[in-house]
């Protein structure tokens, strides 16, 4: 009994390595193990997102997680969605038409395709997978790198057969805008909109076979008898045409044809609750795989105050119960959101030092600008007073430190009124080198000691 369980055992291991590694002579490694959620959290960056409610919809072999050891395709590793199997996707490319169905071709009932996917590739899309999430961006501005490849190029370019996919976005100001597009054009990046003659700066080719008899049946892969080696295919290859291809992605990558790496992106309000719905199909039949890889740790929010009409914003991520939002059971309204915007406002300028070089009252131009915010921050909200108190080190007498902290103090004072703060709402004070936040002995100690401590008030 002990020795058929632990045989059990071992045979189960075995298999779950040949599934995890089924193409370990190649050099692009897929998993397919990965939970849609743990996919999602690869793709989400430290920078700025927050990430929940998970779903996915499609086969479980049509999405995956992969590692390029020699970043073939100028990523290193990411999340891979196809619309045939994803161990398909990174083999030598050796087939001008690799297909790989998710069921029988021959049957009534067709995989399940996408109402978006069909909008925007104007055709009728099937073999879709989809992978669906809400995030809170924590700046303005969210973006990723993906790279998109196909077998429809080149012999498909300018058909119904338009294979595509989408990143969809919903939320505040942005309705369901698909950010997937070619740069400076308003178009999807799609077979027919990104090729070798359309958008082609963003093209790479793949291609080498002359020839090749298309066809759009091809029915599905049986076990069948070894083929003699000389038997007669229906293409040819160009040798030649070969040599002058990128032989990496010859070697590793079975898309005809495929992109450089792109980025996506689109300006969202901050701390909003979004949705990201990421999709791709075949288009006009079910044959002919296609597949886009995103970069992991690339899906990031950062701050762009090149956006039109930008507005300041105050980060507010230890201010809101993220897990609430997501959840629908706290939705941020306008005052709300405007009420931890002012909260932590007033705590970024509660308590600020500004430091100053040894036996100088010279504001430092690092400070400048925390100064400048500070104006800006007091001339909005009226009803706010500030107190400017000086502080030194201890090299000198305590009369010469004296009169030092107080010109430190009104220095500031000076800079603020020039900034346009009403001298009344102002209050100066001197404390030599009294009351020190670090140890005078050494000189990164004196270094914090020489300052000028801004706090505000109600009046």
């Amino acid at each position: 009994m002990n020795l058929s369980s632990s045989s059990l055992k071992i045979s189960c291991i075995c298999l779950l390595s040949v599934f995890i590694s089924i193409n370990a002579s190649a050099q692009i490694q897929v998993d397919t193990l990965m939970t849609a959620e743990q996919l999602v959290k690869k793709l989400t960056g430290t920078q700025g997102i927050v990430t929940g409610n998970v779903t996915v919809n499609g086969p479980h072999l049509g999405y995956g997680f992969f590692n390029d050891a020699e970043t073939t395709l100028g990523i290193d590793n990411g999340i891979i969605l196809s619309s045939g199997g994803v161990f398909d996707a990174f083999s030598a490319n050796n087939l001008p038409y690799k297909t790989g169905y998710f069921s029988d071709p021959k049957a009534k009932r067709k995989p399940k395709g996408d109402k978006d996917l069909n909008r925007i590739s104007h055709g009728t899309s099937g073999d879709a997978i989809v992978i669906e999430f809400d995030f809170i961006p924590l700046n303005n501005k969210i973006m990723f790198n993906y790279v998109f490849g196909s077998e429809e190029y080149p012999e498909y370019v300018g058909s119904k057969y338009n294979d595509v996919f989408a990143f969809i976005v919903n939320g505040e100001k942005v309705k369901r805008v698909n950010i997937a597009t070619i740069p400076g054009v308003n178009m999807p990046v799609s077979i027919n909109t990104l090729n070798d003659k359309l958008s082609n700066q963003y093209y790479i080719d793949n291609d080498y076979f002359k020839k090749p008899a298309l066809k759009k049946s091809i029915p599905i892969t049986k076990k069948r008898k070894p083929v003699k080696k000389n038997v007669v295919s229906d293409f040819k290859i160009s040798k030649s045409k070969k040599k002058k291809l990128n032989q990496e992605i010859v070697n590793n990558i079975q898309y005809d044809g495929l992109t450089g790496v792109m980025t996506a992106s689109c300006y969202v309000v901050p701390y909003k609750k979004y949705h990201m719905k990421i999709a791709i199909g075949d288009v006009g039949d079910l044959a002919y795989d296609s597949g886009v890889m995103l970069e992991a740790g690339s899906f990031i929010s950062l701050k762009d105050p090149g956006q039109p009409k930008f507005k300041d914003y105050i980060d507010l991520s230890d201010k809101l119960d993220f897990k609430s939002i997501l959840a629908g059971k706290f939705v941020p309204d306008q005052q709300s959101l405007q009420d931890s915007l002012d909260e932590a406002e007033q705590d970024r300028f509660a308590v600020t030092n500004i430091n100053f070089a040894s036996a100088s009252a010279i504001i430092p131009d690092t400070a400048k600008e925390n100064l400048d915010a500070l104006a800006t921050y007091l001339k909005k909200n009226l009803e706010m007073r500030c107190e400017l108190t000086g502080y030194t080190d201890n090299v000198g007498s305590k009369k010469y430190n004296q009169k030092l902290s107080e010109s430190r103090a009104n220095t500031v004072m000076d800079y603020l009124i020039k900034k346009g703060v009403a001298w009344q709402r102002l209050k100066i004070a001197g404390y030599n080198f009294e009351d020190p936040i670090a140890d005078n002995s050494d000189e990164h100690g004196r270094s914090v000691n020489r300052r000028v401590e801004i706090i505000l008030f109600d009046k």
